[in-house]
């Protein structure tokens, strides 16, 4: 998927150069996942800092001193929603310029990559699905989850089961349509007969890096 919308970032998988796990990004799509799932950590730790469990004690993730496996293990439920955004950014034709390489040769985002990064998924997070027979945003989901833990850990709660909804996409564009919508100019959206607004409008979002909805009619048009 990610080699699929930049296949110039040269993207091998989650180990770097050296084979080991890529904490030191090599290529541009670690350094974005890497940056993602550090803010997701950040919020799994900030949740679990407030209902008062102990960071350092984990079920799947090594027991360490120096490390939080509990935020770890968490985080692995949510961790689709930092690809989903990565791969929602990468739509936006990013290339190279877009990050920096430091002298030991580690990827690392721009702070205008960085910050486009961040909103993606904030938005995402703030998506609301149902939770509990009521509506609730996903970020409030997380923490809602933990709470569980906590209710189960304590001898409140006899079983613990975590609620994860099913994380929607709602699109029905891909990367192929939103560049045929990119290279429609003038002459060709009036041979299209695609109402001029409606271009001018699918085609800033489509800059701005966010998913266009995209009717039959005009599919097979462009298609």
């Amino acid at each position: 998927m990610f080699n699929s919308l930049a296949k110039d970032f040269h993207f091998e998988g989650r180990k770097n150069l050296s084979y080991s796990w890529n904490m030191n990004a090599s290529d541009p799509i670690n350094a974005l996942l890497n940056y993602g799932y550090a803010i997701l950590e950040s919020m799994v730790r900030k949740d679990i800092n407030t209902i008062g469990l102990d960071v350092s004690i984990g079920y799947l993730h090594e027991i360490d001193h120096s490390k939080h496996p509990l935020v770890y293990d968490l985080q692995e439920l949510f961790r689709c929603v930092v690809d989903y955004s990565v791969i929602e950014l990468l739509e936006t034709k990013l290339n190279k310029s877009d990050f920096i390489t430091t002298e030991n040769y580690h990827v690392r985002l721009k702070p205008d990559t960085a910050k486009l990064l961040i909103e993606k998924i904030k938005n995402n997070f703030n998506q609301r699905y149902e939770f509990k027979n009521k509506q609730h945003t996903l970020e409030n989901i997380m923490f809602e989850n933990i709470r569980e833990l906590s209710k189960y850990i304590s001898g409140n709660s006899k079983h613990l089961e975590f609620s994860i909804p099913d994380i929607a996409i709602k699109r029905n564009d891909n990367s192929q349509v939103r560049d045929k919508i990119m290279s429609i100019d003038p002459e060709k959206r009036k041979e299209l007969e695609i109402n001029k607004s409606t271009l001018w409008y699918q085609q800033k979002k489509i800059k701005e890096g966010k998913t266009i909805k995209i009717y039959n009619k005009t599919r097979e048009r462009i298609e």
